[in-house]
C-alpha cells in the first residue's frame, strides 16, 4: 500500500486545482510551525510528501506486540548493567556519568521503566509486504524528533489533501494512526500514577540554548497536552527546581520531567558550574521519562542483541528474533569478536577488508551527523573514519549495511507544482500499550533525515477497524 494511488491521483487533478491546493499546504504548514532553520526570508521549510504510505490494522497490531516484546527482553537485560562488566563495556558511560546514574539509583535500578522511544527502521511504502524481512537500525530513546509534526502532517493531509481525493480514494477506508503527542501523555499519566501521582503536571525539558530556532516541537506539544486536561511547562534543565522535597519549573509544581537531554549533557552542566539539583531529584525519585534505562539508546545496544557473547541472557526465542531484526554490530576498537557471517576475527582488519557491507556511526550521536557508509566512501576515507574511530575507542560502531528502499514521492517543497522524484526512504516506529505512532521520512541522502534535508512522509492506517 504505497504512495502510487495518491500520485496518480493528484496527476490526474487539473493544474489549477494542483496549485491551489499546493498554495493551501504551504500557508497552513507555515502557520503549523514547519519551519526548520532561520528567520524572516531566510526561512526553509520543512518538505512534506504528498503521498502518505498506507500501514494495514494487521502490520500495526503486529508491529505493536513485536517492538514492545523487544523492549521487554532488553529491560530485563539492562537490569543486570550494575553487575556485569561486559554490559557496561557494550554500553559505555564515561566514570561521571557511570557516578551520576548510580546516585540516582540508591536502591537499586526502579522495577518501573517508562521508555518512550522510537525504532528507526529501513521499512518503507510497501510496508505490509516487508513485515517478514525489515531490519531495526537503532533505537531512539531520549527525545523522540517528530512527536509533533508526525500528527501535524497527516492532519494537514486530511484537511486539504483527501477531500480532494474523495472519488479516487473511495475504496481505501483510511484513518489517522495513534498520535504521538496522545501516546506520549498516556505513558507520562501511567508513569505518574504508578507513582501515586495522578495529577500528572508535566515538565518538557531540554537544553534549551541549544534549539536553533524554527520548529520548537516542545512549545507545540504544550497547547495539546492542556487541551487534554494535563498542565505542561516547557524548560531547561537548569531550571528545575527541589524544594520542600518536591519539584517545580518556573514556579508552576511538576510530577515528572519528559527529557530530551542525555545524561553527559547533565553532568557537563554540573562540571562547568550550573545547578542540576533538580534534575537529581527527579532522577533519584523516578520521576523522568524516558527513565535511567532510556540512557542505554546506544548504537551499540544492537551488538547486546547480535554478539553471542551475550546470548544467555535470552530465550531462544528471544535469540531468534534479535538475530533476524538487527543487523550485526560492533562497537569499534582493537578486539577480537565474530564478523557478520559468524567467523571469529580481529575486528579492525575485518571492517577494513569488508568496507562495502558495512557503516561507521559515532556510538551516542543523533540526526545522522557524522555516518559514513562504507559502499560511497574511497578507501582512503574509511581508512580516516577508522582511524578516529580507534582513537575514541568505544566512541563509534560499525554496524552491517542495511539496504534502504528507493520509492517515488510527490514531495511539496518552494513553489510551483508538486514534483515526484525517486529519494530513499525509512519509516520509524513508536509501539506503546495505547497504539502505534510512525514517522515517514524520504531524502535524497541514503542517510535519511529531517535535519539535513529530508521530507516527512505522512502515514495513515487501511482498512476497517
Amino acid at each position: 500500500m504505497d504512495g502510487s494511488v495518491f500520485q496518480s491521483a493528484i496527476e490526474a487533478l487539473p493544474d489549477p486545482s494542483v496549485s491551489e491546493l499546493a498554495a493551501e499546504l504551504r500557508a497552513d504548514a507555515k502557520g503549523k510551525g514547519f519551519i526548520l532553520q532561520g528567520d524572516g526570508d531566510d526561512q526553509e521549510a520543512i518538505p512534506i510528501a504528498l503521498t502518505p504510505w498506507m500501514v494495514s490494522r494487521e502490520a500495526n497490531r503486529y508491529l505493536k506486540g513485536l517492538l514492545r516484546g523487544i523492549r521487554r527482553t532488553v529491560n530485563r537485560i539492562l537490569g543486570h548493567y550494575f553487575e556485569d562488566p561486559n554490559l557496561q563495556a557494550i554500553l559505555p558511560l564515561s566514570e561521571n556519568e557511570l557516578a551520576w546514574l548510580k546516585a540516582s539509583c540508591p536502591d537499586g535500578i526502579p522495577r518501573l521503566q517508562t521508555i518512550f522511544e522510537r525504532f528507526d527502521t529501513n521499512l518503507g511504502p510497501d510496508v505490509n509486504e516487508q513485515l517478514s524481512k525489515f531490519q531495526i537500525l537503532e533505537f531512539n530513546a531520549v527525545g523522540v524528533g517528530c512527536i509533533y509534526l508526525m500528527p501535524a502532517a497527516t492532519e494537514l493531509l486530511e484537511t486539504h489533501l483527501l477531500p480532494r481525493l474523495k472519488e479516487a480514494l473511495a475504496g481505501l477506508n483510511l484513518s489517522r494512526p495513534a498520535d504521538y503527542r496522545q501516546l506520549l501523555l498516556s505513558d507520562l499519566q501511567a508513569h505518574a500514577k504508578a507513582l501515586d501521582r495522578s495529577a500528572c503536571r508535566v515538565a518538557l525539558v531540554e537544553r534549551r540554548e541549544t534549539v536553533p530556532g524554527g520548529v520548537d516541537e516542545f512549545a507545540r506539544i504544550i497547547p495539546y497536552f492542556k487541551s487534554q486536561g494535563c498542565s505542561a511547562v516547557v524548560g531547561d534543565p537548569r531550571e528545575v527546581e527541589h524544594r520542600d522535597g518536591d519539584l517545580f519549573l518556573k514556579g508552576e509544581p511538576i510530577d515528572l520531567v519528559y527529557r530530551d537531554f542525555q545524561l553527559e549533557e547533565v553532568v557537563s552542566i554540573k562540571t562547568h558550574g550550573g545547578s542540576v539539583e533538580g534534575i537529581e531529584a527527579a532522577f533519584v525519585q523516578n520521576r523522568v521519562v524516558s527513565t535511567v534505562f532510556g540512557e542505554f539508546d546506544h548504537k551499540s545496544l544492537c551488538e547486546l542483541l547480535t554478539n553471542p557473547d551475550f546470548k544467555h541472557y535470552f530465550t531462544p526465542l528471544e535469540l531468534r528474533a534479535a538475530r533476524r531484526r538487527f543487523p550485526w554490530t560492533r562497537l569499534v576498537e582493537e578486539r577480537r569478536t565474530t564478523d557478520p557471517d559468524g567467523e571469529e576475527v580481529d575486528l579492525l582488519p575485518a571492517v577494513r577488508k569488508l568496507r562495502e557491507r558495512l557503516v561507521l556511526k559515532p556510538n551516542r550521536g543523533y540526526g545522522g551527523e557524522g555516518v559514513i557508509v562504507g559502499e560511497e566512501a574511497t578507501d582512503s576515507r574509511w581508512e580516516e573514519a577508522l582511524n578516529l574511530a580507534v582513537e575514541k575507542p568505544k566512541s563509534w560502531v560499525v554496524q552491517e549495511k542495511v539496504p534502504i528502499t528507493k520509492a517515488p514521492v510527490m514531495v511539496l517543497k518552494g513553489s510551483g507544482r508538486p514534483k515526484v522524484e525517486e529519494r530513499y526512504v525509512t519509516l520509524s516506529v513508536t509501539a506503546t500499550s495505547k497504539g502505534v505512532a510512525f514517522v515517514g521520512r524520504c531524502s535524497r541522502d541514503p542517510v535519511v533525515n529531517i535535519s539535513q534535508g529530508g521530507a516527512i512522509v505522512p502515514v495513515f492506517l487501511a482498512g476497517r477497524r
